[in-house]
């Protein structure tokens, strides 16, 4: 007999043994009502036996490895026991004959079916393992059999879906976690790069106490350091990245990602300085224009004054102190220089004599004061 059937039909005999009414194993190990115990099974007797016998033949056939024929008896409880405690255990029983023969999509629909519309089923936990079960084999690309026979493509995307149904179906479970960083990690693998935000944002919003959140930041940050790929680029999701990255040292100091983090740091405030600098050198050779260049070389000294960027900017503010011109172009060549702008020359350097060295302007002493 498969493993996994063995574990589920142990498990299904001993929840139902602890149910309030409804079905539990006879003498025989075969399902029965419990007398005396309210039930939401047909009220008609032979009805109910009959969907206990099929009920009871789709255990025993699974048991035996018959997949196809527990499908069958199952189906049959299915029809007749429409949205009854019988329904959910013969779904269940009939998900693992699906998965049994690699046909995923109708084996979701049946785990669908009881966490969405009988989450007081004793097995719940069991289904939502069996969902997660399901996910991770069609993640790691298990072809799909068409009608249990026929192999068909592989569909890593449905895998997707799976995850976050895990996810949505138990968001309090324990494999919830497990489930959306399963789902960011193949999101990032499908270039999914929305739904993987979402998968890791949630991570950390929703399950920070998760072995998974130094790495859901690490990842959060590569994606969004990804929007500003240098520094021609808008330079704000750089920016986001640096904080996250940042929150992450500070957070999860010991951590594998935060290791990596500093250098990666460090990079991107370099990325921002030579942005700003890249702007300054405009201002300074493109538009001679002084006053705006130096105010762009002073935001790259600002975001990082040791990183090359910031140490060249630096050098530019001291030129444009010193009086300096900007370097001709050879449009400035063929047409002259361009036009300086009313108001862009130079802010001179304040006066320490006039200023006392303290940064506050001297008022001439009033006529007669000592």
């Amino acid at each position: 007999m498969n493993p996994l059937v063995k574990v589920l039909l142990a498990v299904l005999t001993v929840a139902t043994c602890q149910l309030q009414a409804e079905l539990r194993p006879d003498e025989q190990g075969n399902l029965a009502i419990t007398a005396g115990k309210p039930t939401d099974l047909p009220v008609d007797a032979a009805k109910r036996a009959e969907i206990l016998s099929w009920l009871n033949e789709g255990r025993r056939e699974l048991a035996n490895d018959s997949a196809r024929a527990a499908i069958r008896a199952l189906s049959k409880v299915i029809d007749e026991a429409e949205n009854t405690e019988a329904e959910a255990f013969a779904r269940h029983l009939r998900a693992q004959a699906y998965v049994n023969r690699s046909q995923f999509e109708p084996a979701l629909e049946d785990l669908r079916w009881i966490a969405t519309r009988r989450i007081d089923y004793p097995l719940f936990n069991e289904v939502i393992e069996l969902e997660l079960t399901v996910a991770r084999r069609l993640a790691a690309g298990d072809r799909r059999w068409l009608g249990g026979w026929m192999p068909w493509f592989t569909d890593r995307s449905l895998a997707l879906a799976a995850l976050l149904d895990v996810a949505r179906h138990a968001p309090s479970g324990k494999h919830a976690a497990d489930a959306l960083m399963e789902h960011a990690r193949l999101a990032i693998q499908l270039d999914k790069r929305e739904e993987a935000l979402d998968s890791l944002e949630r991570i950390v919003s929703e399950h920070p106490n998760s072995p998974y959140i130094a790495e859901a930041m690490g990842r959060l940050a590569e994606l969004r350091a990804a929007d500003s790929p240098g520094p021609a680029w808008d330079q704000s999701s750089a920016r986001e990245a640096i904080d996250a990255l940042e929150t992450l040292m500070a957070q999860y100091p010991d951590s594998p990602e935060a290791k990596q983090a500093e250098p990666r740091v460090r990079a991107l405030r370099n990325q921002i300085a030579r942005a700003r600098l890249d702007l300054a050198k405009f201002y300074w050779v493109r538009r001679n224009n002084p006053r705006a260049a130096r105010l762009m070389a002073a935001s790259a000294v600002t975001a990082d004054a040791n990183s090359d960027a910031g140490k060249e900017a630096a050098e530019l503010i001291a030129a444009i102190d010193g009086g300096a011109e900007p370097p001709p172009t050879l449009a400035d060549a063929v047409l002259g220089r361009y036009p300086r702008p009313r108001g862009a020359e130079p802010v001179k350097p304040a006066n320490p004599s006039a200023t006392g060295g303290l940064d506050f302007k001297e008022e001439p002493a009033a006529p007669g004061a000592r």
